[in-house]
């Protein structure tokens, strides 16, 4: 008996970690045929009199091999404690599941043992060594327990103890002997549950929501993964330990994935209500959502709203039609929830419970089915040689159509997935069961496919486009496959560190200044179309020592007119940092001098050869315009001679920069001499005859100059 309950799979969740405790199996590394798939394994087999349900052992899907590290650490860490007694009572055999901040075990209870119990086994939750020197979350740990232990029902799991040994910290669930609904309605594909075996499973989370209810606790992440059925028949809800004003934040033990964007962390969009949705705190009315969906599910194994959150199908105007296995009775009672969203105010477990099991047979309606019977029944014989013939045509038919079935079904693997593509007519039930038979076939396929671009030498980086085909393709068969979602994130994280890989080898070239190509080392320019490659217009950030060392070099270089070096940062500006409000001030100046520098670059890179250039004097202009305007006004400013005698060097100076004889310069000079004279005046006019006479000579030296320099031009 021991023995047998080790093996029993089970799926338990708590209030917080998303931890799954689950039998584990081998990955599939590698396609292999399909093999024979009961066709009586469905929910025809639910013994519909008793509500035992049959069951079938939950296994986690396999992990895909990119994560085999991981799995080889986490491993480690479990083996540690097994083989461990915890408290000297929990003795630790096996691991059950991981989960984002806890594992779980199976472990024998020696208290329970001792006693004589048939089934002395227990789920134990261990906070993971990593985060056992955390005081908060070894608060999350205690608060769960104690939330949970607050609900007492027998449809409720159970947590029976908790607390530390050393710096374990844990918490002792019960072992459930069972399979999730999701499980169930997985496997009751395509026709559903009966009417009134689901009604068993319904009646009895509805007294666990009612009863939780009542003490002012809200599930708010009801879902069919949230409800497990044991191989009795009974029914238990997880994740039940977060109280209504803690449950509208983060799962406090579910770890985020990098592709989430949406608010409503915490539950699971497509169960959840437009108040969950809207990110308003949760109330009753929100699990009461969530159960018509899983209410809907049951009947016929797809979700309403097609896996939709209902604010989106509200926008789209998706149409909920009733099951096949609903009575048209019941319908009304959850028809106008589907169609508006919204939950009535009076729409609580007692009340719903009791609308699902109020029987409509009145005296009345069986008298009057009598009588139109006894009426018809002339009519009919008279009819029923047609009808015979009719019947009989009709079965030929159907014979044939059910031979044309049986022979599509019985495609091999290989070819199944051509068929599936290929046959637009292809009946949906005839798809979904070829889908269903050659699930391991095509969903290795689909792996080995993405290995193979993973392994592709033709590029120096996987093509993650071609590899995202193929997952939206494999989705477009399986949309619900936990295995495919495992690997998109697995491609997501790979993709996301290449980039991160390549950010830093640019962010390392710009620290160092390496603008040019060198040897052996690809330029940043190469580096940014492999980011580009990877992911168009990838938001590539410059560290903030790259943005200090271009910044140093763009203001040396316009400081300094390096025309050589502006061109080459002009080019990195406009590449890398045209986002930095700290350089585009600085950009926009140098991206309109640009003209101007590669005219003066091409200057200067001929004047050392055999076909020199002319100089660019528009560009020099443009160029030199601030030092232009500076010592002009200087001499607008010079009150002696002595101010003018400093401008005349650093005219000089400046000149050197022109060929002799720029015209610029000689207006500077001749205006520079102008202003001597005007000084030689008023000097003349104070009986200051030398200086006088030394300020005209000034002048008289500044206009031969600008003679000389004309003639050499």
């Amino acid at each position: 008996m021991e023995e047998k309950n080790k093996d029993k799979s089970i799926n338990s969740s708590d209030s917080g970690d998303k931890t799954k405790i689950v039998k584990t199996q081998k990955r599939e590394n590698a396609i292999e045929p399909a093999k024979n798939v009961n066709k009586q394994d469905s929910a025809e087999n639910i013994n519909e009199t008793d509500t035992k349900l049959s069951q079938k052992e939950n296994t986690i899907p396999p992990i895909n091999k990119s994560d085999n590290k991981n799995t080889k650490n986490k491993s480690v860490i479990n083996s540690n404690l097994i083989g461990q007694t915890v408290k000297n009572r929990y003795e630790i055999e096996s691991i059950l599941g991981h989960g984002g901040l806890c594992d779980v075990y199976l472990a024998k209870d020696k208290i329970l043992e001792s006693s004589g119990s048939e089934s002395p086994y227990v789920a134990l939750k261990v906070l993971q060594k990593e985060f056992a020197s955390q005081p908060e979350t070894a608060r999350m740990l205690i608060r769960e327990a104690q939330q949970t232990q607050r609900l007492s029902h027998p449809n409720v799991i159970r947590v029976f103890d908790f607390g530390v040994d050393g710096d374990i910290y844990f918490l002792v669930m019960e072992y459930i002997d069972g399979e999730t609904l999701e499980s169930l309605i997985q496997r009751s594909r395509p026709n559903g549950l009966k009417y009134h075996a689901m009604l068993s499973i319904l009646n009895q989370i509805l007294d666990a929501l009612s009863y939780a209810h009542s003490l002012g606790v809200v599930h708010a992440d009801l879902k069919p993964a949230n409800v497990i059925l044991t191989s009795e028949g009974h029914v238990k809800l997880l994740d039940f330990g977060v109280s209504k004003t803690h449950q509208i934040k983060q799962d406090q033990y579910a770890a985020k994935r990098k592709t989430e964007d949406l608010e409503t962390l915490g539950y699971t969009p497509n169960y959840a209500s437009l108040n969950l949705l809207s990110g308003k705190e949760p109330n009753i009315s929100d699990d009461m959502f969530a159960l018509c969906c899983i209410t809907y599910e049951l009947l016929s194994c797809k979700h309403p709203y097609s896996r939709t959150p209902v604010n989106e199908a509200l926008k789209k105007n998706i149409k909920v039609s009733k099951p096949a296995n609903m009575p048209i009775a019941k319908w009304p009672i959850f028809s106008k929830i589907f169609s508006t969203g919204t939950i009535p105010a009076d729409f609580n477990a007692k009340t719903v419970k009791r609308r699902l099991n109020k029987q409509y047979w009145p005296l009345a309606t069986g008298v009057a089915a009598s009588l139109l019977f006894v009426a018809g029944l002339g009519l009919i014989y008279n009819q029923q040689q047609v009808a015979i013939s009719d019947l009989e045509a009709k079965l030929s038919q159907q014979n044939e159509v059910i031979q044309n079935a049986e022979l599509l079904l019985s495609t091999s693997p290989e070819h199944s997935r051509s068929l599936i593509d290929g046959d637009a007519s292809l009946h949906p039930l005839i798809k979904a069961g070829l889908l269903r038979l050659h699930k391991p076939y095509l969903l290795g396929q689909f792996e080995s496919e993405i290995d193979d671009v993973l392994n592709s030498d033709a590029t120096s980086y996987p093509n993650y486009d071609e590899i995202e085909a193929i997952l939206q393709k494999a989705k477009g068969y399986y949309p619900d496959s936990h295995k495919i979602e495992v690997l998109a994130l697995d491609i997501q994280s790979s993709k996301h560190s290449t980039l991160l890989s390549i950010a830093r080898q640019i962010n390392s070239h710009l620290e160092k200044s390496r603008y040019d190509k060198e040897e052996d080392t690809k330029s940043i320019y190469e580096l940014k179309e492999e980011l580009n490659q990877i992911h168009q217009d990838y938001p590539f950030v410059p560290s903030s020592l790259s943005s200090d060392v271009f910044g140093k070099h763009l203001s040396d270089a316009l400081k300094d007119r390096d025309a050589a070096a502006l061109v080459t940062l002009i080019k990195v500006g406009n590449t890398f940092f045209t986002n930095s409000d700290e350089h585009k001030a600085n950009l926009e100046i140098s991206n309109a001098m640009k003209d101007a520098v590669l005219e003066m670059k091409l200057y200067e890179t001929a004047i050392d050869s055999s076909n020199p250039l002319p100089f660019p004097i528009d560009a020099a202009r443009i160029l030199y315009q601030d030092e232009f305007d500076g010592l002009y006004y200087r001499l607008k400013q010079a009150r002696t001679t002595v101010h003018l005698d400093k401008l005349v060097k650093d005219v000089d100076k400046f000149s050197e920069n022109f060929p002799v004889g720029f015209q610029d310069i000689n207006d500077l000079r001749f205006q520079t001499a102008d202003k001597y004279l005007q000084f030689s005046d008023i000097l003349l006019n104070k009986r200051k005859t030398t200086s006088a006479r030394r300020a005209m000579k000034k002048a008289n030296d500044l206009m031969k100059q600008i003679e000389q320099d004309s003639k050499q031009s």
